[in-house]
Parts: C-alpha cells; structure tokens; sequence
C-alpha cells in the first residue's frame, strides 16, 4: 500500500509538472540543453532517493511498533486454523456408534507474522541506506551543478511543491487509516476464527511521511522568504 500511493503519487505530480511547464513556456523559457536535462534529472532522482529512504523508515517503524505494541495490532491476529472433525452428538441414554471419518487431518496454517517482522527490518535497513546514499549521491551533484542560486530556481521550488504534495497527501491517507485500524484491533473485539488486517503498513507508512512532509513544507517556507529577504538586503 505504501509502495503503490507513493509510486502514484510521484507519477502523477511528475505529469502535472511537465504540463505546467509546457503551459507556461511562453513566460519562461525551458532550457532543453545537456545541462538543464540534468538538472531535472538530479531533481527527480532526489526525489526517488526520498521515497525509498521514506520506505526504509516505514519497515524499521513497523518492527520496532510490532516489538512494542505486539503482532497482533501491526501485523493482525493468527491466522485461523482448521477445525477437525467431530463426532456428533448423541441422544441421552443411548450407546454412540463408532464415529468414523475418512477425511484427512486439515493442515496447520503456520503463523508467519515473525518472519513479516524480520524481513520488515531487513527491508527498511536497507533501503533507508541505499536510499540516503543514492539522495546524497545526486544532491552532492545538485550542488556542483546548480550553485548558489538552487533556492531562486524555478526547478527547485517546483521540486519542493512536488515533494510537498506528495508526502503530504501520503500522511493524510495513511496516517488516519492506520490509527483507525491499530485502534480496532485494540478496542474491538474480533469474532472467533476471523482475520483482521492489522494496521502495520499504513500506521508505519504515515508514521515515515509525517517528518518528510513537514520537512518539505518548512523548505517551501523558507524558499517564499527568500526573495522577501534579497530584496530588504538589496
């Protein structure tokens, strides 16, 4: 679910971007040369480091929630097992024939929420490495290519309302979903030999975009201040 809304979301504010761009280019000119294609391209794959290293924090968050709050809240309740076969009842003072069954044993349904706990933390260590190498891979060259003048771009700040919308419309569709369901699973009571999904993908994944999009949100701030602030300079 997290993978899914993230890899949407991206998609489609990457499309609304570029159309926004080809609307307006009779006010600004686009710089199709080599080094204006790279600058997106550093742009967007910052932005894809981001994501991943947002996912690495939403596995770590799901192990570490399931260590303290238990499996059965992050990652839903065992599995129901199969009931075997039983004799039926017979009537008062009567001597029961033999029951006999030729059905198999059904098999046991392993619990498998230990397993979805470690790979958890082995998917979310590794990515949030990868991912924070790969974003400060390309924000390094963003910085030699770019220069001083990265906060008074267009691009960049087309890159942080990107990322804000993303992040912030990933929070307020997980955030709330997963609450609600950590909350049922702790206040209300299941019926027997029923499964409920637990809430350990979308309470981790809102628990991860939290920051990232209030983080993205401070910078967009900050970039609005900026030309006030050059101007009082000047």
């Amino acid at each position: 679910m997290v993978v899914g809304l993230l890899a949407t979301l991206g998609i489609l504010g990457v499309i609304a971007l570029l159309v926004m761009a080809f609307v307006q280019r009779g006010r600004e000119t686009l710089d199709f040369s080599l080094r204006g294609l790279l600058r997106v391209y550093l742009y967007l794959a910052s932005l894809v480091g981001i994501v991943v290293f947002t996912l690495g924090i939403a596995g770590i968050a799901a192990f570490l929630l399931a260590a303290i709050f238990g499996r059965d809240v992050i990652y839903g309740g065992p599995p129901p097992q199969p009931v075997p076969a039983i004799a039926p009842a017979c009537p008062p003072n009567t001597t029961c024939p033999p029951f006999v069954t030729f059905a198999p044993r059904p098999p046991v349904i392993p619990d498998e929420r230990e397993r979805r706990q470690q790979e958890d933390l082995v998917r979310g260590v590794t990515q949030l490495v990868f991912g924070g190498m790969f974003w400060g891979a390309h924000w390094a060259a963003r910085k030699g290519i770019v220069g001083g003048d990265e906060r008074a771009s267009g691009l960049y700040r087309a890159y942080l309302i990107l990322g804000t919308a993303v992040f912030g419309i990933a929070t307020i569709v997980l955030l709330p979903t997963g609450i609600y369901q950590a909350l049922s699973q702790v206040l209300i009571t299941a019926q027997p030999g029923t499964f409920r999904q637990g809430a350990g993908e979308s309470l981790s994944g809102g628990i991860a975009t939290l920051p990232i999009w209030l983080l993205y949100l401070w910078l967009v701030q900050r970039a609005l201040r900026t030309p006030a602030a050059t101007t009082a300079v000047a």
